[in-house]
């Protein structure tokens, strides 16, 4: 039902629009007897930034997942409608916990963050699980949908979170505040790194998922720093210029990754200018 997956993907996005939206009015921003309560408002922004860069994560993760599918069942979508109800709550427990940041509150978010990550990874798995039959294939995939920092060491880490909140929750709710913005913007740079190397032909993307997370991001950089050094600014770059800037990237290839000119010249050739307008 390819009509239908474009229709769920637009409901879906509308949706997780409202939220955010009920999330920002839904903030406890009061002034009382002429008088405001500039702390209340400092954490109440700051809970609605987790919660924010949460949603934002969940978003970008659920648009890749349908872009990676070509068609869904009736029971993926009632999946993705239990997905979408669970995150409909985010707005109320936000609103509790920046409200009286006390010990259920605080783990109340906590359970609720925990069975969202649970469902979407479950709904994630389900979905490429059509598509992908070798074990590898479905890994990588799901990493390039979920991050590298998906999976047990998630869980661990908000686990942690709700123990914490039993026992101090203040702290627990400014953890709350730092990991998911961190892992926001960490996630963005390696889906950026990662999306500069997709437009690379299959033998090359093919060469770049069997490397180790460490060796994707520094290829990833590769790219991408060879890639603006070439971009044309006021003065188109010059033959020497862009000679010099070819040789940089073979050597690095070869000396950190056992990559052949003769490689790099394949995968580049008809396919830099669709690298290039990833920068743009």
């Amino acid at each position: 039902m390819p009509k239908l997956k474009k229709r769920l993907d637009a409901f879906s996005d509308a949706i997780i629009a409202i939220i955010i939206t009920i999330i920002v009015l839904e903030l406890p921003i009061k002034v009382v007897n002429g008088t405001v309560n500039f702390r209340q408002i400092f954490m109440s922004i700051g809970i609605y930034a987790v919660s924010f860069c949460f949603i934002a994560n969940i978003w970008y993760q659920h648009a890749l997942l349908f872009e990676e599918v070509d068609t869904i069942s009736s029971r993926d979508i009632v999946h993705d409608l239990i997905f979408l109800m669970l995150l409909s709550l985010i707005p109320n427990f936000t609103r509790l916990m920046s409200t009286d940041p006390i010990r259920p509150t605080v783990m109340l978010y906590g359970v609720l963050y925990l069975i969202l990550t649970a469902y979407f990874q479950m709904m994630t798995a389900s979905l490429i699980g059509k598509k992908y039959r070798s074990r590898d294939d479905l890994r990588r995939i799901y990493q390039s949908i979920s991050g590298r920092r998906s999976g047990l060491y998630l869980y661990l880490i908000i686990i942690g979170l709700i123990v914490l909140g039993y026992f101090i929750p203040k702290a627990a709710m400014i953890l709350y505040i730092i990991i998911p913005i961190r892992s926001f913007l960490m996630n963005s740079q390696e889906r950026e790194d990662f999306n500069d190397v997709v437009a690379l032909p299959e033998d090359g993307r093919n060469r770049f998922l069997k490397m180790s997370d460490h060796e994707k991001i520094r290829f990833g950089k590769m790219i991408r720093s060879y890639l603006l050094k070439n971009q044309e600014t006021t003065h188109p770059k010059s033959h020497a210029d862009e000679q010099a800037a070819w040789q940089h990237l073979v050597t690095q290839a070869q000396q950190e990754f056992n990559i052949s000119e003769a490689e790099l010249t394949k995968w580049f050739s008809g396919h830099e200018d669709r690298l290039r307008s990833r920068l743009h």
